[in-house]
């Protein structure tokens, strides 16, 4: 996997599980390790999550895919999906439903009011077609990547017929970074209508010249969505010639994420600091947020508490932590919580170049028991975008705002600072201030 150092951070590298075979076989895995693994490392040694498998049978979905002999048409939103079972031989292919104008149904940006039920509906009306390809097919696509491209490349819905290698599966695959998945089916042909190009992705597209980190953020500024980006960069239509590869969606989707928050943060550290403590707090599909902008450098913190009888914690007894945090230096390792961790630092960052400040930022999100289905990292990312635009009360002291914000979560500050260190540094730290008075 060298050439993941050409496309992927750092970081995100240093993360990759190494495979399950190595793994023994964990009878009942503590919420600790679950929340740890969250069905990307499978440190239980099992072959699926049996947590997500419990989830996807709570998922309430209706009707099925009817299919003309082995062919089914419809449009496609456009989505596609990348898997990372068997890589780096993968499984590739586009997202199609009957539903004469789909839009809506691939794109997480405009989900972030919507309840469970209605996106859940959206994934079940998609059907996921799979076929194999080498990762490294995307230096030399093939006829079949060429349409996959065309597709991603649309910025409407593309009309597209589909030759099945058999029926589709009536199945709901979740992940706790992609967005749910719906039926699948092995594909083996597929024609497409006209489609009308988004120029600011063909202009990348053709560019082989244009390494796809850089890509990557021309895009972003200029206003392309993050989850078209992700397809983009994972059908491998971005970076020099040669060195393109397709990149599993989990992984783009981080990979993106971390690429973006980045050039932000960069940024960031230009800006004078934020002049007092502010805070913020949304609710959203079984969550608390709970945000603060704290004076000072740029710095950052997620700490997630998952309580009893949510997905990754569904027997436990009381609030399982997890989080990770980085100063001004950056970080070199892949963060503990994941991919919600990066997706959060790039909606943190966007808010504070709103502001034109930098500061240091503690995000907190407690999930309610009854959460039981992940939805991706999307719905991070929207959170907390949707949170940095709330109107923000304001203090003096950042002892004033803990007190206040966790006055609207039931786990207490005891609890959140065994894994909130950033949190816990701002609030025992001593000001210049602090030891004028002293010596008066």
């Amino acid at each position: 996997m060298q050439w993941l150092a050409d496309v992927l951070p750092k970081s995100l590298i240093s993360g990759m599980p190494g495979g399950a075979s190595a793994v023994r076989f964990v009878m009942n895995p503590s919420a600790e390790m679950c929340l740890s693994c969250r069905a990307s490392k499978m440190l239980c040694g099992r072959p699926r999550c049996p947590i997500l498998i419990k989830a996807a049978q709570l998922a309430k979905h209706a009707g099925s895919f009817t299919t003309a002999g082995n062919r089914f048409s419809g449009a496609s939103p456009p989505g596609v999906f990348v898997g990372r079972v068997g890589y780096p031989k993968v499984y590739v292919g586009p997202l199609v439903s009957a539903h004469p104008d789909p839009w809506r149904f691939d794109l997480p940006e405009s989900w972030l009011n919507m309840s469970v039920d209605t996106i859940v509906g959206f994934r079940f009306e998609l059907l996921r077609a799979t076929g194999a390809l080498s990762v490294y097919d995307a230096a030399d696509p093939s006829e079949s990547l060429i349409r996959l491209h065309e597709l991603v490349l649309s910025s409407k819905p593309v009309d597209t017929e589909l030759e099945l290698r058999s029926p589709p599966r009536a199945v709901l695959t979740l992940s706790d970074d992609v967005e749910p998945m719906g039926p699948t089916a092995p594909y083996q042909g597929m024609k497409i209508g006209g489609s009308s190009a988004d120029r600011r992705i063909e202009r990348v597209y053709y560019d082989a010249d244009l390494k796809a980190s850089q890509a990557v953020i021309d895009l972003y500024s200029r206003g392309v969505e993050v989850s078209r980006i992700q397809k983009s960069f994972s059908v491998g239509m971005m970076g020099e010639g040669r060195r393109r590869r397709l990149v599993p969606t989990r992984w783009s989707i981080t990979a993106v994420d971390t690429i973006l928050s980045e050039k932000l943060i960069r940024q960031l550290v230009e800006l004078p600091e934020i002049g007092e403590t502010r805070l913020y707090v949304l609710e959203n599909l079984g969550s608390t947020y709970i945000g603060f902008i704290f004076p000072g450098e740029w710095a950052y913190e997620w700490v997630e508490a998952w309580q009893p009888r949510t997905v990754w914690n569904p027997s436990g007894s009381g609030a399982e932590l997890t989080g990770d945090m980085e100063d001004w230096r950056g970080r070199t390792t892949y963060a503990e919580p994941g991919g919600c961790y990066y997706a959060a630092r790039l909606a943190a960052a966007e808010g504070l170049l709103r502001l034109e400040r930098k500061g240091r930022v503690v995000l907190l999100r407690e999930i309610h028991s009854g959460y039981m289905m992940p939805l991706g990292v999307w719905s991070v990312r929207e959170a907390v975008r949707s949170l940095f635009r709330q109107t923000p009360e304001k203090f003096g002291s950042a002892m004033e705002a803990v007190t206040q914000g966790l006055s609207k979560s039931s786990v207490p500050l005891r609890t959140w600072l065994t894994k909130a260190r950033l949190l816990d540094e701002v609030i025992h730290q001593r000001t210049i201030n602090d030891f004028l008075g002293e010596s008066r």
